[in-house]
């Protein structure tokens, strides 16, 4: 687990190092919600304050890895732009409240503190983010694609899926984006259980 405040302070200087027009707005956006303090998921990886940013880092990472590896060819502004931005979808998704679990050992239930989730724009999770991101900036149509398709298959239909495998085809980088959104999920990242003290650095919330 990375320390929030030095995720935080990388991932401004690289979305600003990108010099894409808009990308300023992007940024105090990012800052006046709750993109740095969010956790990724609710009960999977990066299911902790901070998870979202540093998943987002961890795929940049990942990504910018792939790029030289098998000579993708991408920008370094794409790759920052789509591997910090891809989960741009989930900014304002999560929300801390109490939950109840049957505690395994006395077998009574007990109450703890997790994360909720409420979606009041239901339009898709990658089709999210490219429609929060173009109200800021211009995306490519290599951009679109990659962040489009980031969670491959997941929750697709036939149609969808022979989309995607075309895109893969048409775009390589969308193919490396996915993968290295999996790869920060399964590999690099933790789960934290409820109420496990894992001795994280604490940011206040906005």
């Amino acid at each position: 687990m990375k320390d929030i405040f030095e995720v935080k302070e990388r991932i401004i200087n690289l979305l600003k190092s990108t010099g894409r027009e808009g990308i300023d707005k992007v940024i105090k956006y990012l800052e006046e919600t709750d993109f740095f303090v969010a956790p990724a998921s609710t009960k999977y990886h990066g299911n902790f304050e901070g998870g979202l940013a540093e998943h987002s880092l961890n795929v940049y990472i990942l990504l910018e890895t792939k790029n030289k590896q098998f000579d993708l060819g991408l920008a370094t502004d794409t790759i920052a732009i789509t591997a910090l931005l891809h989960d741009i979808c989930k900014v304002n998704l999560y929300h801390k409240c109490t939950k109840n679990r049957k505690n395994e050992k006395t077998q009574k239930w007990e109450s703890y503190e997790g994360y909720g989730f409420e979606d009041t724009f239901p339009v898709g999770h990658g089709e999210k983010s490219i429609i929060k991101l173009q109200q800021f900036i211009r995306l490519t149509k290599n951009e679109i694609l990659m962040i489009r398709w980031h969670m491959g298959t997941a929750g697709e239909n036939w149609a969808n899926m022979n989309a995607m495998s075309n895109s893969f085809n048409m775009c390589k980088g969308a193919l490396a984006l996915h993968t290295a959104d999996m790869e920060a999920s399964y590999l690099l990242e933790q789960h934290i259980e409820p109420g496990e003290n894992n001795n994280q650095v604490k940011i206040k919330g906005v």
